[in-house]
């Protein structure tokens, strides 16, 4: 079933054959392409995070070797708590990835 546009219409960037006709096939395409765009911009999200965690865990070990011993001290309830949280995004992206990539 075909779908005539209105002039100036914004669905008209889905017309790709240009001929004012919005055909099922170009809007199932257009659903598809917006699809594999949400898809791509949610993974690059999960991979910034998964990123900067191990950014901030690299930073966050090489700060305590130039913190007095006392601070130190003072951050190891704390630290052991950060990196099982940071360590656990990490893993998730890891196996959230490797299973999709099997499917």
């Amino acid at each position: 079933m075909a779908k005539k546009l209105e002039e100036h219409s914004k669905y008209g960037e889905y017309d790709t054959d240009g001929n004012g006709v919005l055909t099922d096939a170009e809007i199932q395409q257009a659903k598809d392409i917006k699809k594999t765009e949400d898809e791509l911009r949610k993974h690059l999200a999960q991979l910034r995070m998964a990123r900067y965690t191990l950014i901030g865990m690299a930073a966050f070990t090489l700060a305590m070797f130039f913190i007095e011993l006392e601070r130190v001290e003072a951050l190891a309830e704390i630290s052991s708590l950060f990196y099982l949280t940071g360590g656990g995004i990490v893993v998730g992206y890891m196996g959230v990835t490797s299973w999709a990539g099997k499917k």
